[in-house]
């Protein structure tokens, strides 16, 4: 048979008391530094999601601009009218149907000369869409020939 030893704990070894080995718990400075980086961290991604929502209406009006000027330049080059594209077309609307904030203007340019001389007769089609978010219109060009 193994004789047993008999070893006495000291009360400070049970509570923690003496060294700090059983220490529990959290002190206020590091409680305020936690507390800290948490805060930067929120306010870090608090920043990111409103840069990234102004991103997202900023290119969704951009795409909404370009939709509405490659949507007037297809109108423009299926009229089968080519002398009244001036009038049916060259006019700028305040508001755009359906897009509250959108304007278009259509600037039509006629170079070149009349039906029997055929010579460089064409004319310049430009669309510049301006929108709410935007800072800067967005304007297409095309070039239209004479048939």
């Amino acid at each position: 048979m193994v004789p047993v030893q008999r070893f006495s704990v000291d009360q400070e070894v049970l509570t923690g008391a003496a060294g700090g080995a059983g220490r529990r718990g959290m002190t206020l400075i590091e409680i305020i530094i936690a507390l800290s980086i948490l805060a930067v961290v929120v306010l870090g991604m608090g920043q990111f999601a409103f840069n990234f929502s102004r991103t997202e209406r900023l290119s969704e009006a951009r795409t909404i601009a370009v939709n509405l000027a490659d949507q007037r330049l297809s109108e423009i080059r299926s009229s089968p009218n080519y002398s009244g594209i001036d009038s049916i077309y060259g006019v700028n609307e305040g508001a755009v149907t359906g897009f509250p904030g959108f304007s278009r203007t259509t600037t039509i340019v006629h170079t070149g000369g009349p039906k029997p001389t055929y010579t460089n007769d064409y004319k310049t089609v430009t669309v510049t869409v301006m929108g709410p978010p935007l800072s800067a219109p967005i304007m297409k060009t095309i070039v239209v020939a004479a048939p």
